[in-house]
């Protein structure tokens, strides 16, 4: 009996300690997992501050009521905790947002290319498209005259100061010579009309002249002969808090050598540091040789330029913006024959950007028309009107047939050679245009 107690008693205690062991490891890990094997999931959770709290991992020093308080705190902040936690590792959070002027600086330091069509050349003021067309195709002037483009260029950052472009102008219609004059006989392009002259031996069945060499001519008037290229460098010279200081040249020639146009000009801009939002500019420019003997529409001729620019950028999206721009421009001593000063044009720009694609709007006014009434700028015109009239000869009145007809009416029934001059006059005569309009669609890529 006592053997079968003493057995007894061993088996209860036994049992006591089995169930003792296993109930404290049952908590122990019930505590790190909701499995006694182990956790279910690979990512291991991280305690909570309340549960740091909770198992007596608070400030030992602190009473129970500022335990309680500090509980509720930390309690709520590790829920916030969690939450950030949790949206970090759902979403992981992407790269800061970069400001306007970081963007810059980055497009800055990137080779910029640029496509652009354009429905004119107009620069300053002066338009090396649609007034030649006028010309060329006996079309009176016009505020908005079709003379289509293709303007590509390429900038290229060499250092963080120096910049170097090149830009070219390749016109796509209008490009071949044509007979503007429409004269008869001439022994070559833009000479006298010599039908006159041999008449009277024609009239008894004779050839006074060698057809090789005496018929009509085209005149050298093609669009093909203002297709050319510039090179523009600029450096950085200074940048402060009065401003930023550019300085550079730039140079335009022809590509075709008959008749080439040339013109280069250094230049010094300052960007103001006033009324920053638009953008203030104030620039001048100086021609390097206004005497040159190369062929001009008057505005290589110019001694010198001061444009003062302003602009201002809207952005409706990340990728959407307007940007609106104008300049006015003064010429110094327009040409070596003249030599007037004033202003010769208030050139204002909308540009519409979508991504690197844009569309723009564009009209060059030009205030001051004495800079524009002399031979220098409509060099083909021939018979020119006095100066500071604003008046110039309409190109579609001036030669023809009819136009001739008109002429010859006039000298045989009017005999006052002044009288005849106002006739014709007052007939050829036409406005010269004060704005003239035009629009273009591109597209900008940084490399």
């Amino acid at each position: 009996m006592q053997l079968c107690s003493h057995r007894s008693r061993a088996k209860v205690a036994f049992v006591l300690l089995f169930f003792c062991v296993t109930s404290a490891l049952y908590v122990l890990t019930a505590q790190n997992s909701s499995s006694p094997f182990g956790p279910k999931n690979s990512k291991r959770e991280k305690p909570s501050s309340a549960q740091k709290v909770q198992n007596g991992k608070a400030n030992p020093g602190s009473n129970g009521k500022d335990i309680k308080k500090q509980t509720k705190l930390d309690a709520k902040a590790a829920e916030e905790q969690e939450g950030d936690d949790d949206e970090e590792e759902n979403h992981p959070p992407l790269l800061a947002k970069q400001s306007d002027k970081e963007e810059d600086d980055e497009e800055d330091d990137k080779i910029e290319v640029n496509v652009e069509f354009a429905t004119d050349f107009v620069f300053r003021g002066n338009t090396f498209g649609s007034e030649s067309i006028s010309q060329r195709d006996n079309i009176a002037y016009k505020s908005f005259l079709p003379a289509y483009t293709f303007q590509p260029s390429i900038e290229i950052p060499v250092t963080d100061r120096l910049t170097v472009e090149f830009w070219f102008n390749l016109f796509l219609n209008h490009l071949g010579n044509r007979d503007s004059d429409q004269r008869f006989l001439q022994n070559g392009p833009g000479g006298p009309e010599l039908l006159g002259y041999y008449q009277p031996a024609l009239m008894q069945g004779q050839l006074p002249f060698d057809p090789r060499y005496v018929h009509p001519y085209k005149e050298d008037n093609g669009l093909k002969w203002d297709n050319g290229g510039e090179i523009e460098v600029t450096y950085e010279l200074s940048k402060s808090k009065f401003g930023n200081i550019n300085v550079g040249f730039f140079s335009y020639n022809t590509f075709l050598a008959k008749d080439r146009f040339s013109w280069t000009q250094f230049f010094v801009n300052w960007e103001i540091p006033v009324a920053k939002f638009l953008n203030p500019k104030l620039s001048f420019y100086k021609t390097t040789d206004p005497d040159n003997l190369s062929a001009t529409t008057g505005i290589n001729k110019g001694w010198g330029y001061i444009p003062f620019e302003l602009s201002h950028e809207f952005k409706f999206r990340e990728s959407m913006k307007l940007s609106l721009s104008t300049s006015i421009g003064y010429i110094i001593r327009n040409n070596p024959a003249d030599n007037r000063s004033g202003f010769s044009d208030i050139t204002t720009t909308a540009k519409y950007s979508i991504g690197s694609f844009f569309l723009s709007a564009n009209v060059a006014y030009r205030p001051d028309l004495e800079i524009y009434d002399n031979s220098y700028y409509f060099d083909n015109i021939r018979g020119r009107y006095q100066n500071e009239d604003g008046l110039t000869v309409d190109p579609s009145k001036q030669y023809g047939m009819y136009n001739n007809a008109f002429k010859q009416a006039v000298y045989n029934n009017v005999h006052d050679p002044i009288a005849q001059k106002v006739i014709i006059d007052s007939y050829q005569s036409q406005s010269i245009v004060r704005a003239i309009y035009y629009f273009s669609i591109g597209y900008t890529k940084y490399l």
